[in-house]
Formats: C-alpha cells, structure tokens, sequence
C-alpha cells in the first residue's frame, strides 16, 4: 500500500519519501478512561483493542524537518507528525507503532 507519492509538492517544496516501513502489524485501543466523572457514574471501559496492519513512511520537508505518516491496510487509521529530525521520526514510530530501527528501508 502506498501512502503517497514520492515526490509531494507542499508549500513550493519538494518533498520526497526517505524511509519507508511496510506492513508493520500493530495494536492501538485499550486506554483506561483518565478524565473527570461526576459523582456516582459508571467508569467507562477502556477503549477496544484492535490488530492493524500499517504503512509508515518518513517525508524529508527540508532543513532536516521530518513528517512521519501512517496508515492502516483497511483505512481506519491515518494521521503525520512533524519532527525535527530524521532521528525524532524514528523515534516517534517506536514510542507510536513499536517500529524497530531495523525495520525502516531507506532511499524509497
């Protein structure tokens, strides 16, 4: 599945996809409510865990500024982050998804 195309004009910039992990399978859900309730409501149940399959790729927008992008095969989750840094996406895709070093392909 691709996320977008390689080259992306954004803002009069050229942005091109410098690292790519496919097919990465994860879990998202399962989330303890953590918010205020008035007295003598029901704690709600934590929100459903489910299993994806998601693409992530990591966009160079220039100046060493990164955008990391996901999403999942059947569509219901996509999303990007900016970061400062090749070295902060990367991060953010472990911290996020549990997207080892190892498991990023890079010059796509």
């Amino acid at each position: 599945m691709t996320l977008s195309c390689p080259l992306t004009a954004w803002s009069g910039t050229i942005m091109k996809v410098i690292q790519r992990a496919s097919a990465v399978p994860v879990q998202i859900g399962g989330i303890e409510h953590s918010g205020w309730l008035p007295d003598g409501a029901s704690q709600p149940l934590p929100t459903p865990v489910r299993s994806l399959i998601v693409d992530l790729e990591i966009v160079d927008l220039g100046h060493s500024e990164c955008l990391l992008s996901y999403q999942s095969h059947d569509g219901t989750l996509s999303g990007d982050d900016w970061y400062a840094s090749l070295e902060q996406a990367i991060r953010g895709a472990e911290e996020m998804f549990g997207v080892a070093p190892t498991q990023w392909r890079q010059n796509v």
